[in-house]
């Protein structure tokens, strides 16, 4: 089969990856229940979102497209919980017409694929403006369900003016960090804040902002671990980036897994650590709590300065296959992907836009851009059986308990168990 196209997973409820972060604290967005009062006649269309730092951009985007014409009145949805409503929705054949998911490496996303819950979208216009590396990426079975709108990236954030009252510098080199840390730590301060009560924010930390950056693409290292040619543990890079995880959390604000992310987005507005390990999903929300702070942002430094900068397809926008209201649902996607709607999003939203002809402008992670456009932006495609994201999720917290926990070691070593025990089902999915 051809490499770049990604076959199916089994459902995980699991946050995996850079992607679906921080879903649903809402019932509805501020203008639903008006824009449903006034649907009338129209034909009236359901947009399920499942990420909460956009619901204020989506927002204008759905208020755009239903002041520009009057058969259609598009209503945006989002809920606590929403990766398990939707999941539910889609066991009763009660889907919501438009839905925001997340990228290939998405489990989710790959079980709705499996199972045919999408709208097959050949012919779409806006599927013409896709950008070229991001076609084979967003192909299931050689046709098209999702339409791409933005790709993500994980980085440091860093309070700027902490950084230049203090004589400070941005880190090349993981020695330059830790040094910095050091010194930050030294007079009393707090060097990162890290939501560890999150299981996906630490998941993240590792396999993107620490891994990702040293390794680039994971899927080589997958294949190899499913044909037995190697191990979690006998891996260099596993074994170097996990005892990073744990060994960075020294510089912390102390009990990580106390922390949730939310809080974590408020501590680091309001100045309370000098660096924030996160995706760029999280700077609305950053700036949302704080529209006066100066932060930049810097690629998780490799142990020579020289790394790579994972990325994932943030947010993919799909119809459901068992609407009612094809062709309108279509007609909102066209509009949402257009190059005008699509500039509006990325703006708002600090990602990296999928479509033709429309500029990222992150001035804060600036750098990080510069080294996508370079070249060394690497694009995550690949999801995990359900088991190894289980097991990853369910013990990658205890590596960092000090005492009573999982030594750096047993926890890969477990990873290889699980993996060699579901090796035929990544084969299936994956496999020449």
């Amino acid at each position: 089969m051809n490499r770049k196209k990604i076959l199916a997973v089994i459902i995980s409820t699991a946050l995996i990856g850079s992607t679906f972060v921080g879903c649903g604290t809402s019932s509805t967005t501020s203008g639903e229940q008006d824009t449903s009062a006034q649907s009338g006649n129209k034909t009236e269309l359901e947009f399920f979102i499942q990420k909460k730092e956009a619901v204020d951009t989506f927002q204008k985007i759905v208020d755009d497209f239903n002041q520009s014409q009057d058969k259609i009145m598009v209503t945006q949805n989002i809920v606590p919980d929403s990766e398990s409503v939707l999941m539910s929705r889609a066991a009763t054949n009660d889907l919501p017409d438009i839905i925001q998911v997340g990228g290939m490496q998405d489990a989710n996303t790959m079980q709705f694929l499996k199972e045919g819950q999408f709208l097959d979208l050949a012919g779409l216009d806006c599927l013409n403006n896709v950008m070229d590396n991001y076609k084979d990426s967003i192909q299931y079975k050689g046709k098209n369900y999702v339409v791409p709108i933005s790709a993500n990236f994980s980085g440091v954030y860093y309070n700027e003016e902490m950084f230049e009252k203090a004589g400070y510098q941005v880190p090349k080199t993981y020695d330059e960090m830790i040094t910095l840390a050091k010194e930050i730590q030294a007079k009393g301060e707090i060097a990162f804040l890290f939501p560890d009560k999150d299981s996906w924010t630490l998941m993240q930390c590792w396999e993107d902002n620490i891994d990702g950056t040293m390794r680039g693409d994971r899927r080589p290292t997958y294949d190899k671990i499913a044909k037995g040619e190697t191990t979690y543990q006998d891996d260099a890079i596993y074994q170097d980036s996990i005892q990073k995880v744990i060994d960075i959390r020294q510089y912390g604000q102390g009990d990580s897994l106390a922390l949730g992310y939310d809080q974590a987005i408020s501590d680091f507005a309001t100045g309370k650590a000098y660096m924030f390990m996160q995706g760029i999903w999280a700077l609305p929300s950053i700036m949302k709590a704080n529209p006066n702070l100066k932060a930049g942002m810097f690629s998780f430094p490799t142990n020579d300065g020289n790394g790579k900068v994972s990325m994932g397809i943030d947010v993919n926008i799909a119809i459901s296959a068992s609407t009612k209201n094809a062709e309108a649902a279509k007609e909102f996607v066209n509009f949402l992907a257009s190059k005008e709607m699509v500039q509006k999003y990325v703006d708002n939203d600090y990602s990296i836009p999928c479509m033709k002809d429309v500029n990222a402008n992150i001035p804060a992670a600036k750098e990080i851009v510069d080294s996508v456009n370079a070249g060394n932006g690497v694009l995550q495609t690949t999801a995990l059986p359900k088991a190894v994201s289980d097991q990853y999720k369910n013990t990658i917290q205890k590596v960092i308990v000090p005492d009573g926990g999982e030594d750096a070691n047993t926890f890969l070593t477990n990873l290889t168990k699980v993996f060699t025990e579901n090796k035929d089902e990544y084969l299936e999915m994956y496999g020449e």
